[in-house]
């Protein structure tokens, strides 16, 4: 399969890609044309969408465009300009700005807020790596790497898997990546007509501004990093810093049940014997449920959710009916954080928008070898032998280490290189027990960023602002709106 891989690669030009060159010809930004919203919830009422055209290569910019749907929200006051939202993570954002728009009121006052679906998360630029079905297999495989027979088999899987993205989406998968999407950032500040661009970015947008403040220093307005990434960071690292966390989240939910008279275990370490039983017995007598079957993969994605306290009830009861022989309330878990719907179709928020991560982590980050991906996954295993098994492909937290490992595309070092050499100060804020976006990575963002404001915030609330309490948002809404910058190493309290 992996030969199979290979070939389908070879057999796409256009995924030999070269890097950006100097003096690059520059793009015309597009007049963006603004209308009524009508492929987006209900909440987007009052909103405007439009589409920014962008072409496909930067290199190249007379040659293949692509539209990037947009969304906005118009200034209720007097307006400042706009205000770029990236609202983290790798895919379409035009649906969560259309629910959530309304927690960002107070920025409102001063700024069209903008929201954009990212290269690779819908439109003429969707990677597919398959169909619903595969990313169902994709969810259902545990690595579990001891033997050289479990090698050959997953990572049959996996190539199974990168070459149905080749085949798919080979045309747009060299023009992916951190890089490029702070290109297309740059079209959109010129598209709109503002001198410089502000910013506000979650997680992944934390990477995309910082590229951005890179490449173009001269155009960085006033921006905030929020739950800061340190986008050199490779996909090993990430699944390390994240396993880690989640592991550390499922033993605080077991103590919580003890503490609690769930029927796990009188003593925590009771009861992670009773989840890990559960789990190996999955492994040679999975659970039929209707047509569908509840795999350990399954089991342990939904057991992710133990690390929001609010479902811990949830998972209990679902975890008590497995043991039962039920598992349908598991597999309901593992749907909610996969993004699969009723009717086994998966939306923005869930696979496809893995996918679309898989296209732009796998262009930035620096690979592993096979080899590398077998010890990724024993060290994994070893932090937590209940999350590690799926980090290095099948789970729903930054695992695409297998995947990056057979990607068909070059990586690119420009989306991993933050190296700020303008003068605008950027603030930086992080939650001190964020499971996807752990400190370090705010403090190597803080340092590559040069200007940087670090504010911490002593919660973990993944993205801070603006759920942190009066002192987070003193600090965003101070400097967005009125250029006033928080104190430099300054702490939050949590308000969780």
């Amino acid at each position: 399969m992996a030969t199979t891989a290979v070939a389908t690669v070879s057999a796409l030009a256009v995924l030999a890609v070269p890097g950006h060159a100097a003096g690059t010809p520059k793009a015309e930004a597009q007049p963006i044309s603004w209308g009524a919203c009508e492929d987006v919830p209900q909440q987007a009422t009052g909103l405007e969408c439009g589409t920014l055209t962008v072409p496909l290569d930067h290199d190249k910019p007379g040659g293949d465009t692509v539209g990037l749907p947009l969304i906005r929200a118009k200034a209720t006051g007097d307006k400042a300009g706009s205000l770029l939202m990236h609202l983290g993570g790798t895919g379409a954002h035009r649906a969560a700005f259309a629910q959530s728009h309304s927690a960002y009121a107070a920025l409102r006052t001063r700024y069209d807020l903008i929201a954009y679906d990212q290269r690779g998360s819908g439109g003429d630029t969707q990677v597919k790596c398959g169909s619903d079905r595969d990313i169902d297999r994709r969810y259902s495989l545990t690595a579990g790497l001891k033997r050289a027979a479990e090698h050959a088999r997953f990572f049959q899987e996996v190539a199974r898997y990168t070459s149905a993205c080749a085949k798919n989406s080979g045309r747009v998968l060299p023009h992916l990546g951190t890089a490029e999407n702070a290109r297309d950032l740059e079209q959109l500040r010129k598209a709109l007509g503002e001198e410089k661009l502000n910013y506000y970015g979650v997680s992944f947008g934390s990477a995309v501004g910082g590229v951005y403040a890179t490449l173009f220093p001269q155009r960085v307005g006033r921006m905030v990093m929020d739950a800061a990434l340190d986008p050199r960071q490779t996909p090993t690292d990430v699944a390390r810093n994240t396993t880690a966390e989640m592991q550390r989240t499922y033993e605080k939910f077991l103590a919580g049940c003890v503490k609690d008279g769930c029927d796990l275990g009188k003593t925590a370490k009771a009861a992670d014997k009773t989840v890990q039983g559960l789990v190996r017995k999955l492994k040679h007598s999975p659970l039929k449920v209707g047509n569908r079957t509840l795999t350990p993969a399954l089991a342990v994605n939904a057991l992710v959710l133990s690390s929001a306290s609010q479902l811990w009830g949830e998972v209990e009861a679902a975890l008590a009916l497995a043991l039962k022989g039920d598992g349908a309330a598991m597999l309901q878990l593992a749907d909610a954080i996969t993004g699969r719907d009723t009717a086994g179709v998966y939306g923005p928020g869930g696979a496809a928008g893995a996918m679309a991560g898989d296209g732009t982590y796998c262009r930035d980050r620096v690979r592993e070898t096979r080899r590398g991906v077998v010890r990724a996954d024993a060290e994994l295993t070893r932090i937590s032998p209940l999350f590690g098994p799926l980090a290095v492909f099948s789970g729903v937290s930054n695992s695409v280490i297998a995947a990056c490992a057979l990607w068909p595309v070059p990586d690119n070092p420009e989306g991993r290189t933050v190296n700020h050499t303008g003068a605008t100060p950027i603030v930086v804020l992080n939650s001190t027990g964020d499971r996807a976006a752990p400190p370090p990575g705010a403090a190597a963002l803080a340092k590559q960023l040069k200007t940087a404001v670090r504010v911490t915030y002593q919660g973990s609330l993944h993205g801070a602002y603006p759920g942190g309490g009066p002192c987070v948002v003193n600090a965003v809404e101070g400097y967005l709106l009125g250029g006033t910058l928080p104190a430099d190493g300054g702490t939050c309290p949590s308000v969780e």
